[in-house]
């Protein structure tokens, strides 16, 4: 559903989002999500995110709905990018829609783009 990692050398939290989610499941996501964004935050400075929807489909219209709170529980945090990933035209469309108000919010078909987008504010 949804799995992260946080490398605490690069400041990089690393969202997987995969299958096809339940009203529940996308509520079960966005609580992960949160803890995801207080983990990263914990040691008071920036960090960079990296949305990887590779293995996530175009979801029901209810959790499109639903998933635009992920935008809302980024708002006032100290992300200096985000970089996501999604390969599927569809689902870039649903995705576009909801990062309203998300202005270092950029989307790439492919991993490496979205990596090497990172890398150039990342610690090295």
């Amino acid at each position: 559903m949804l799995h992260y990692t946080l490398d605490p050398a690069t400041r990089r939290l690393h969202l997987r989002y995969k299958g096809f989610w339940s009203v529940v499941e996308a509520l079960q996501a966005q609580a992960i999500f949160e803890e995801a964004l207080d983990r990263a935050m914990a040691a008071g400075s920036s960090f960079t995110l990296l949305d990887d929807l590779s293995e996530w489909g175009a979801q029901s219209q209810e959790v499109v709905e639903l998933n635009k709170r992920f935008v809302d529980l980024c708002i006032g945090r100290p992300i200096s990018r985000n970089a996501m990933v999604i390969p599927q035209a569809l689902l870039r469309m649903q995705v576009h829609r909801t990062l309203k108000q998300m202005e270092n919010c950029v989307i790439f078909s492919a991993f490496h783009e979205a990596d090497s987008w990172l890398r150039e504010v990342e610690p090295q």
